[in-house]
């Protein structure tokens, strides 16, 4: 699909003007994508979309499918342009991918030529800052996430596991303050997933960076976030923010708590009431 034109300018930098004094260190205002098809037809991905999100937050965003939330990611990522609306980080309008955000995304993406160290330093190769302290932040990753024993290996010799593990090191290279996750572990086996979502979780609370995380998954949702972000079908809209109020630290313990339970039933009738609305029309 090839991007339809933004609207007026003004409209933007009135949403921009209007943000820039706050706090947040993400904030989206009135966010609208549309993408015009090759036979010419105007889809709508994202409508009026508004969200705030503190430095440091855990933020989960859960939704159908085809709702837009990979495209919302892909804005805050500087991968794609907004039709309407505003997108800043620390007051600054996104308009392309930026140093201090980094992606995971569904995928590992590895180069299978490069060692998995070689993969990880590849942000820094990529620019020419490849250095003795970028070598020790590398292997410190690594090791911090169980991979001290695997630098040499090449991709084909881990597990998706690893090799997701391995793609989280990466994005982490350069120190980014946000972190954007489009369901990074979706493709794993439940128990695989419940062993990252547990090392994401030690990882969050150790480096300290702001992180969206997309997810098909509810209960990956509260055990993760802060907050809960549920979208409506598409045209994508948020239709709710929940917040999770359940203590940190969280273990697999906590999805055996009540007030977890609560929460992912109230998720859970949104995406009802989304679906009885769709079909009464």
């Amino acid at each position: 699909m090839m991007p339809f034109s933004a609207e007026s300018p003004s409209k933007q930098q009135c949403l921009i003007d209007a943000v820039s004094a706050t706090a947040n260190l993400i904030e989206v205002r009135g966010l609208e994508k549309r993408f015009r098809t090759r036979s010419g037809e105007i889809v709508q991905a994202l409508s009026d979309v508004n969200l705030d999100i503190g430095e440091n937050e855990f933020v989960s965003v859960v939704g159908p499918s085809g709702c837009g939330k990979t495209t919302l990611l892909r804005i805050l990522a500087g991968l794609e342009q907004a039709s309407d609306g505003a997108a800043l980080v620390a007051g600054e309008t996104i308009a392309e991918p930026r140093p201090d955000v980094a992606v995971v995304f569904q995928q590992a993406t590895l180069l299978p030529w490069n060692t998995v160290l070689d993969n990880v330093l590849l942000p820094v190769q990529l620019r020419g800052e490849r250095s003795r302290a970028s070598m020790d932040r590398a292997t410190a990753l690594l090791s911090f996430m169980g991979l001290g024993e695997f630098t040499k290996k090449y991709p084909f010799e881990l597990s998706g596991g690893m090799q997701q593990r391995v793609a989280i090191c990466r994005a982490l290279m350069r120190d980014p303050k946000i972190l954007l996750m489009d369901e990074p572990f979706g493709a794993l086996d439940a128990m695989t997933r419940e062993r990252l979502n547990l090392e994401l979780m030690r990882l969050w609370s150790e480096e300290k960076k702001t992180v969206i995380f997309i997810t098909h998954s509810i209960p990956e949702a509260v055990l993760l976030g802060d907050r809960v972000v549920v979208m409506s079908p598409r045209p994508g809209r948020i239709s709710a923010i929940v917040p999770v109020d359940i203590p940190r630290p969280r273990s697999l313990k906590t999805m055996s708590l009540p007030r977890f339970g609560v929460l992912c039933d109230e998720i859970r009738s949104m995406f009802g009431a989304e679906l009885q609305a769709a079909f009464s029309l």
